[in-house]
């Protein structure tokens, strides 16, 4: 039988009255029991502590009001585990993913605790060896060329030699790949320094492939804006970056000596590529 919203809250009211009598009391650090299951005053005030904004007003109506929206939340839970949701193969999946997701944030965040905000001699060093990212910091116009990442490696290959953006439209049709061209801007502030010592290191016009997102981007610098920052300006934004940069690195560590002790085996054609292939 189908129910509306308004009917399954119905029922499921009905059945915390019925589970009244056997379920614990609201007391001390339970704030509330629904249909038997406990919300806390921690569950409660972590909620008020993750609004976007701190709350403005009576306290005590913030909370009321709070509680009642985990409350509602957790009525409609109740509903969906009746019709049986909690068993589809997809919330399992999903599950898992969201309880990875925030095991990896929690751990990014403690992580975050251990890395000391840098020093500013070495904010200073930070400033001189990036200058790309402030003193310098340049908008680049571009053209691009634009497809999906091919699963033949041979197109990419054939990709190096071409010199301008036709040479690789000439490429991209031989072997029939379907692009798209446009304008855009490149901000040289979000992008590492080593790469963008490669860009500019190339001849005016000669093309150069970054991938994005599933897509390989071939662009040709076409003009420039410069727009630097002060020192004054930049310090704190580069304090923060290198903070940022110190937490990555010790995440990408972990990383890598947890996957040099798994036990990770593959379907066959699902294991990475060699190192030198996905280099290529």
């Amino acid at each position: 039988m189908n129910y509306t919203i308004t009917a399954r809250l119905a029922l499921a009211g009905a059945a915390f009255i019925a589970l009244q009598a056997c379920s614990s009391e609201p007391t001390g650090q339970v704030v509330a029991v629904v249909n038997g299951e406990e919300i806390t005053q921690q569950e409660l005030n972590a909620e008020i502590a993750e609004l976007p904004a701190p709350p403005v007003g009576d306290k005590e109506a913030i909370r009321r009001q709070i509680l009642q929206q985990i409350i509602d939340r957790r009525l409609m839970a109740q509903v969906a585990k009746e019709d049986g949701l909690d068993r589809d193969p997809m919330y399992v999946i999903r599950e898992r993913r969201l309880k990875e997701e925030l095991l990896v944030q929690m751990y990014g965040v403690k992580t975050a605790d251990t890395v000391r905000v840098p020093d500013a001699a070495s904010v200073k060093k930070y400033l001189a060896d990036n200058p790309g990212k402030f003193s310098q910091r340049t908008a680049y116009l571009v053209d691009q060329i634009s497809f999906d990442f091919p699963s033949d490696p041979k197109i990419l290959k054939a990709l190096e030699a071409d010199k301008s953006l036709a040479d690789v439209e000439e490429t991209l049709k031989s072997f029939k790949v379907d692009y798209a061209k446009g304008a855009n801007s490149m901000d040289s502030g979000n992008i590492p320094t080593p790469v963008l010592n490669q860009i500019l290191a190339l001849p005016a016009g000669e093309p150069f492939i970054i991938p994005m997102q599933g897509k390989v981007v071939v662009s040709v610098i076409t003009g420039r804006q410069p727009v630097p920052t002060t020192e004054q300006q930049a310090s704190p934004m580069a304090a923060q970056t290198m903070r940022a940069e110190s937490i990555g690195k010790v995440l990408r560590t972990r990383l890598d000596e947890a996957k040099a002790k798994a036990n990770i085996t593959y379907q066959d054609g699902l294991a990475p590529l060699p190192k030198k292939t996905a280099a290529k």
